[in-house]
């Protein structure tokens, strides 16, 4: 007899947080992750670009909106479009995923999986008792990241 209350199933699948990418990003022996907020400066982008071009790697992004209380806010599936396109003329190799629900373990987890040489992170100036009542993704992901972290604003 199966036991239908004991055995967790799911009603949905999980959705894939990939967008786009190029066709030859899984086979890259490099890779730069970008953690690019929805609002961030072009300045950014060209870091990140850089880095990739320096590193002759490719570039894992994933873009999320503003942190809040609760859950980061997931980023409209056109700025990954948008950040798509731009890296695809830059030339470079890519993936553009969205914010899942915690996009701190999310870079990090891309930062791990594909032994990132460098994570190139979006912020925004808070102050010190903003950060410490509702934490910040930038602060998780310097603490644990096991490659270097280049924060731009």
């Amino acid at each position: 007899m199966t036991d239908l209350y004991s055995t967790p199933h799911p009603r949905f699948p999980t959705p894939n947080l990939r967008v786009t990418a190029s066709p030859g990003v899984d086979s890259a022996a490099a890779t730069v992750v970008l953690a690019m907020r929805a609002d961030a400066s072009p300045a950014v982008l060209d870091h990140a670009l850089a880095a990739a071009h320096r590193e002759e790697a490719c570039l894992r992004a994933v873009v999320f909106g503003t942190d809040t209380t609760t859950a980061p806010s997931v980023s409209p599936l056109a700025e990954c479009t948008r950040l798509g396109e731009a890296l695809a003329e830059a030339g470079v190799e890519f993936e553009v995923q969205r914010a899942g629900s915690d996009p701190a373990e999310q870079i990090l987890a891309l930062a791990e999986d594909h032994d990132a040489r460098l994570i190139v992170m979006s912020t925004k100036r808070r102050s010190p008792v903003v950060k410490l009542l509702l934490g910040s993704s930038a602060q998780q992901v310097i603490l644990e990241a096991e490659c270097p972290v280049l924060l731009v604003k």
